[in-house]
């Protein structure tokens, strides 16, 4: 399981070092900017800023023929895909912790303390990229990695989409159509997290199908 976990990392090392880079950059500049929507703009946009890696880790997979000589290994396909998820969800965390360092940041500089601000950025950052991750890549599973970047923006699109879905259904409970109640954050981070869970089980039957092709 831990040699599988560093594969994926080792082909997307490079990419998650330009994240961090990125990251960092993205934090210094809020010592500039004041505004609540900016914050939460950079603290969402550190958490997708490294899921996106993976379709570059599962394209270079494909390349190498890594996906094919993984289905030879003395291993489960479900230890196979969760070693996947495991490596998602560590990328996950690195954003959440890049997240934090912008928050920490913003407030020791410049006196920023809107903490529903921070947590927002928090629920839109966790849900644009655990919904990210939960559709892209059962669907690359299935179909290859040849379109993954036409995959990754679609699988985004629909990210995006999820919290606007829910401020719709939850509009006549908060009074009107707000991506940014509580509510709204609280239960499209949640319907995230359940993308998230229920591709992995998705994603392990496409995996069992492929070992016979």
């Amino acid at each position: 399981m831990k040699g599988l976990i560093r594969n994926n990392f080792y082909s997307m090392e490079n990419n998650i070092k330009i994240s961090f880079i990125m990251a960092l950059f993205s934090a210094a500049v809020s010592f500039f900017v004041k505004h609540d929507a900016f914050i939460q703009m950079i603290i969402a946009m550190q958490l997708f800023l490294f899921i996106v890696n993976a379709g570059a880790s599962l394209h270079a997979d494909e390349v190498s023929k890594w996906n094919r000589f993984e289905l030879t290994l003395p291993v489960k396909s479900n230890d196979i895909i969760k070693a996947k998820y495991i490596s998602f969800a560590i990328l996950i965390l690195l954003g959440i912790v890049m997240g934090s360092i912008t928050a920490i940041y913003a407030c020791v500089t410049n006196g920023f303390s809107n903490v529903y601000s921070i947590f927002y950025g928090y629920e839109f950052g966790l849900t644009l990229s655990a919904t990210t991750a939960g559709i892209m890549y059962p669907l690359m599973l299935k179909i290859g990695t040849e379109k993954n970047e036409l995959i990754m923006i679609l699988s985004a699109i629909a990210a995006v989409g999820l919290p606007v879905l829910s401020s719709v259904i939850l509009a006549p409970l908060t009074g009107e159509m707000n991506m940014k109640h509580p509510l709204v954050g609280m239960v499209s981070s949640i319907a995230a997290l359940g993308i998230f869970i229920g591709s992995y089980f998705v994603s392990v039957k496409i995996h069992r199908l492929k070992e016979f092709h």
